[in-house]
C-alpha cells in the first residue's frame, strides 16, 4: 500500500500577530514582478504592514500607477520614494524589515552606498548576492534548512530554480541515493527574467515556442544548486542545467535526473519522498502515475513534486512545478519572515493553487 500524504494545511485564521508585534516592511524594487508579488501577499498577512514602497522609476508618482492590481484606497499604500530615501526613514523608525526585490548584484551595491541599512532589523533579500552565506546571510529554503532560519536577521531568499531542483531531489540527498552527477532541465516563464523590456522576452520572439539559454554549466544558478546538493548530501554533487524558456507568464515545471547508488524500485522512492515531506504544509507529493503542472500550482506557494526510478531501478527520475513569483521569489520571503519572525510558517501565504 502506498503511504499516504499529509494534506497541505492553510495558514491560522486569527488576524493579529502572534507575537504581538506588527512588521514595518520597505519593499525595495516595488516596480518588479517578484516586488509586486510581495506586496500583494502582505496586504493580506496579517503582521505585515508595507509601510515603504521604493523604486526610482515611481518615486513620487502616485501608488496606483506602481500597483494598478489594488486598490490603493483600501490599503492606503504610502507614496513610492527613491532608495536614498531609505536612510532617512529607516532613522526615523518608518520601517523594520526591508525586503529586496533588485536585479543581481543591485542591493549589495546600495549597502555599500548607504551602510546604515544594514542595521535593520531584518533583511531579505530576493536576489543572488549573498547566497553564497557571506556578510551573514542565511540561506532561506525553509524545507531543507529550516534550523538556521529562526532567528536569524538576515536571509538570502533561494533562486527559483535552485528551489525547485532541491525540493525535488531533497529525500535522495539527504539519504544518500546519488552516485554521480545531476542533470536539471526545466521550463521557466518570462517572469522569471525580469520585468526589464529586452528582446528574448518579447512576445514576438517568444510566442508559440520555446527556447533553451545558458545550457550546460554557465547559467548563475548552477553554483547555488551545487552548493546545495553538497551541504545536503554531504558530498561534491556535479550539475548540469538546461533552462528553457517557455512562452507563459508565470511557472516552473523541472526535471532532475541522476544515478543512484544502490538500485530502488519506484514504490520505495515514492515512499520515502511521501514520508519526508508528510509534514510540510508547502510540498506536495504526487501519487505515482501523476505529474506536476505549473498551472496547479500558479498563485500558490507550493512546490508539487513527483518521483520515480527508471533503467531497472538505477536512474532516479525526480519532477517539480512551482510558481517562480510565489515560492520561487515572493511567497518565500514570507514564509521565511514568519519563522525568523517567530509566526507560524504557513501564515498568510496561499497554498492552493488557481489553475483556472
Amino acid at each position: 500500500m502506498s503511504a499516504p500524504v499529509a494534506a497541505p494545511v492553510s495558514a491560522p485564521a486569527s488576524r493579529g500577530p502572534v507575537t504581538g508585534r506588527i512588521a514595518k516592511v520597505a519593499v525595495l524594487g516595488a516596480s518588479g514582478y517578484s516586488g509586486h508579488e510581495f506586496v500583494r501577499l502582505a496586504l493580506s498577512h496579517p503582521g505585515l504592514h508595507v509601510s515603504t514602497l521604493v523604486s526610482r522609476e515611481f518615486a513620487g508618482r502616485p501608488v496606483s500607477e506602481l500597483m494598478p492590481g489594488s486598490d490603493a484606497r483600501a490599503v492606503s499604500l504610502p507614496t513610492p520614494v527613491a532608495p536614498s530615501a531609505l536612510p532617512g526613514l529607516l532613522a526615523d523608525g518608518v520601517f523594520d524589515t526591508l525586503v529586496s526585490c533588485l536585479p543581481h548584484g543591485t542591493f549589495r551595491k546600495l549597502l555599500a552606498e548607504h551602510p546604515t541599512l544594514a542595521e535593520c532589523g531584518v533583511l531579505v533579500d530576493l536576489s543572488s548576492d549573498y547566497r553564497d552565506g557571506a556578510d551573514g546571510f542565511v540561506y532561506g529554503l525553509p524545507e531543507a534548512f529550516r534550523d538556521a532560519i529562526p532567528g536569524a536577521t538576515r536571509i538570502a531568499n533561494p533562486g527559483c530554480y535552485p528551489t525547485a531542483a532541491t525540493l525535488s531531489l531533497l529525500p535522495a540527498l539527504e539519504g544518500g541515493w546519488l552516485a554521480g552527477p545531476v542533470t536539471v532541465t526545466a521550463l521557466s516563464g518570462v517572469s522569471g527574467a525580469g520585468r526589464a523590456p529586452s528582446l528574448r522576452t518579447s512576445f514576438t520572439e517568444l510566442d508559440g515556442g520555446a527556447g533553451f539559454y545558458k545550457v550546460g554549466e554557465v547559467h548563475q544558478h548552477v553554483p547555488e544548486m551545487a552548493r546545495n546538493f553538497g551541504r545536503l548530501s554531504g558530498n561534491e554533487v556535479p550539475v548540469a542545467f538546461a533552462p528553457q524558456l517557455a512562452p507563459m507568464s508565470r511557472g516552473i515545471l523541472l526535471t532532475a535526473i541522476a544515478p543512484l547508488a544502490r538500485a530502488l524500485s519506484p514504490e520505495e522512492a515514492y515512499a520515502a519522498y511521501a514520508e519526508r515531506f508528510a509534514h510540510e504544509t508547502f510540498v506536495r507529493v504526487m501519487e505515482p502515475g501523476t505529474w506536476p503542472e505549473t498551472r496547479l500550482v500558479k498563485a500558490s506557494n507550493r512546490c508539487d513534486v513527483a518521483v520515480t526510478t527508471v533503467h531497472g531501478g538505477k536512474t532516479l527520475l525526480a519532477t517539480a512545478a512551482i510558481d517562480n513569483l510565489v515560492k520561487g521569489a515572493a511567497g518565500q520571503a514570507i514564509q521565511n519572515l514568519n519563522l525568523v519572525l517567530g509566526w507560524p510558517e504557513g501564515w498568510g501565504l496561499p497554498v492552493h493553487g488557481t489553475p483556472w
